[in-house]
């Protein structure tokens, strides 16, 4: 089996972001754009790589502040995707398997902050970076890729409490919460949508023991994540509703295995305080679950479901400036332990876990109840 070497790749990404505990942290999310790929070796036909969405925080010890350089260290969660196509023994195959995880680099840097911008460069160091790649359903080679990447980055800050924090502002706050309430609009409906990621927890028993040169894969689904229901001012609670459709699936070597999972799930959560604008939940779900697994391989097709109620978790946390504002931000993650169905007396994993990056989230009826604040 011969030996190739890969040079550099860069990444461009688009990073949307916010600072919270005055200062001292910055959670962040970075959506890939562009890659310059680096060209495949001599003894492979092509190899494709790429990293996926990206969420993480720095803490600074030192508070940012415009005119200064600050030191900062971080985590961050992304998947790596790679695959390659050989000039034997896999070039005849229409469709090869991809080496998928879920990786957790580690970071530190500095950042400049300006009056409307902040610079940021880094080093990431991840921890494990050696894979098996089947270059055929039997045959594995060994695949290393550099533990370490740099980053630099520029921000564009914006101000999102529009001078909420001020004297003025927490008069205009009160003014609106006493408005609201007697409109009795301080507990509302909301509705909120927004883009949600998912990635493996847990590997399934039936893909390990049929099909191991898939089992590196690790399938994942992007879809947009709908929700609605009723926010509870005086216990500072949300209860509500959730559908997300997931569909995602593995392939290579005349394997082919989908996924679908439909989720009608209701879901209580409740707010654990207040940090400048920083508002984390955290309450349990229950869900109807309608699972189906499909197994294609040479030719021959199988498909297996089964409709369920499931336990799970919600927790996660809002961007939220007042209690009594029109909208908001919200992330939340979702996970429902150890939820599956059977194939062939085997357990199939459906236990992903939902990371909802960025959801728009509108409270019905308050920009009218607060229109005549002057």
């Amino acid at each position: 089996m011969a030996t190739a070497n890969f040079g550099n790749q860069s990444s461009a990404r688009i990073v949307i972001g916010g600072t919270h505990f005055w200062g001292h942290a910055d959670f962040y999310v970075a959506f890939p754009i562009a890659n310059l790929r680096f060209p495949a070796a001599e003894s492979l036909q092509k190899v494709s790589y790429n990293q996926g969405v990206e969420t993480g925080f720095r803490v600074f010890p030192w508070a940012l502040n415009a005119g200064k350089l600050r030191p900062f260290a971080g985590m961050s969660f992304k998947s790596l995707n790679y695959a390659q196509v050989s000039n034997e023994p896999n070039k005849d195959y229409a469709q090869v398997p991809w080496v998928a995880k879920m990786i957790f680099p580690y970071q530190a840097g500095f950042a400049y902050s300006g009056r409307q911008f902040l610079v940021q460069a880094g080093v990431n160091y991840q921890r494990r970076t050696d894979y098996h790649y089947p270059v055929s359903r039997t045959q594995y080679g060994d695949l290393t890729l550099s533990p370490w990447s740099f980053n630099l980055g520029m921000s564009y800050l914006i101000n999102t409490n529009g001078g909420l924090g001020s004297a003025r502002g927490a008069k205009l706050i009160k003014s609106r919460t006493r408005q609201l309430a007697a409109t009795n609009h301080l507990d509302s409906w909301y509705v909120g949508i927004g883009p949600s990621g998912t990635f493996e927890i847990s590997k399934s028993e039936y893909v390990k023991d049929k099909y191991p040169y898939l089992e590196q894969s690790s399938p994942g689904a992007f879809i947009p994540d709908i929700a609605a229901g009723r926010y509870f001012h005086k216990p500072d609670l949300n209860v509500g509703i959730s559908y997300r459709r997931l569909r995602y699936g593995s392939s290579g070597y005349n394997t082919s295995l989908s996924y679908s999972r439909r989720s009608y799930t209701l879901e209580a959560y409740k707010f654990l305080g207040d940090y400048h604008g920083f508002v984390p939940f955290v309450g349990p779900t229950l869900a109807y679950e309608d699972l189906k697994f499909t197994d294609k391989n040479d030719g021959d097709t199988d498909t297996f479901g089964q409709k369920k109620i499931a336990l799970g978790l919600i927790f996660g946390w809002d961007i939220r400036i007042s209690r009594s504002e029109t909208w908001l931000l919200r992330t939340n993650l979702r996970y429902t332990p150890n939820l599956h169905l059977k194939a062939e007396g085997e357990k199939v994993m459906f236990d992903q876990m939902e990371f909802n990056f960025i959801q728009f989230v509108w409270f019905a009826g308050r920009r009218n109840a607060l229109k005549n604040i002057h």
